[in-house]
């Protein structure tokens, strides 16, 4: 048996938190605040600084759950209809959902895999690609994003909200796109909130099929895009020293610093 780090895991590792996603957390936190400044008050007049903190933080987790759900909803629908099935729909994502069968309908893309695990033995990563499918004439790899916001979603400024597909996710799917294999059931666990697949030898794979390029559907209640993603050489090539510096975020850094050097005794005059 082999522990391979998670494609996402080793994303974060070396990139850590998205600059969109670190403003969302803290204005989460600061919106929690300001709905319950009473529950707050709670915890002011106590002395509880633990406390207010740990309310806080576990209100942004609850709602990060909450878009994890949805997301896993979305996904495993998608599943189902790539395997020719017809899912049962939580009402709460019947509208994406319902924009995920517009781009069926519209694109007619042909799947070929779905939610399957794939590994790369040299580079010691796996993970789980959404799907591989031929859309628009290409076979390529397929990530499917879900966001809560519409196009014409606007903050109170006035400004457009950030949606996706960000930046990182080129080389979620580059890494995906550059697995040597795929199997059919994952063994996954998680360690101190990092993320591994477990690759047996002995089980069944297969090579990774040859495709020509990503593309990621973003989904949400009101709309979809199908966007094309760049998983070439340049991608690759960037995913390699994500890779690199994830190793030394979690391996190399520990063992940078010898022990504190005292000063030369001096001799007397």
């Amino acid at each position: 048996m082999t522990e391979l780090v998670s494609a996402t895991t080793l994303l974060k590792d070396a990139l850590g938190t998205s600059p969109p996603l670190v403003y969302w957390n803290k204005a989460q936190i600061a919106t929690a605040c300001f709905n319950h400044y009473k529950m707050l008050g709670a915890f002011v007049e106590e002395g509880d600084v633990d406390g207010a903190v740990k309310w806080a933080i576990n209100k942004v987790f609850e709602d990060l759950g909450d878009a994890a759900a949805r997301g896993t909803e979305v996904h495993t629908a998608a599943e189902k209809y790539a395997l020719g099935l017809l899912p049962d729909i939580d009402p709460a994502v019947e509208p994406y959902v319902e924009q995920y069968r517009r781009f069926l309908t519209d694109f007619e893309p042909q799947f070929l895999m779905a939610e399957a695990p794939v590994y790369n033995l040299t580079y010691r990563y796996a993970g789980t690609l959404d799907g591989i499918a031929v859309i628009d004439g290409k076979t390529v790899v397929v990530d499917i994003k879900t966001t809560k916001h519409g196009p014409n979603a606007r903050d109170k400024r006035g400004k457009l909200k950030t949606r996706p597909p960000f930046p990182e996710v080129a080389l979620q799917l580059t890494l995906y796109r550059r697995a040597e294999l795929v199997g059919l059931l994952a063994d996954r666990k998680e360690i101190q909130y990092r993320r591994y697949y477990v690759f047996d030898a002995d089980a069944h794979t297969e090579p990774m099929p040859e495709t020509e390029g990503g593309v990621c559907v973003v989904i949400s209640p009101e709309d979809y895009l199908v966007v094309p993603v760049d998983t070439g050489e340049r991608v690759w090539k960037a995913c390699r020293h994500v890779i690199q510096v994830a190793k030394f975020q979690t391996e190399t850094a520990k063992t940078v610093f010898g022990p504190a050097i005292a000063p030369t005794a001096k001799e007397a005059a």
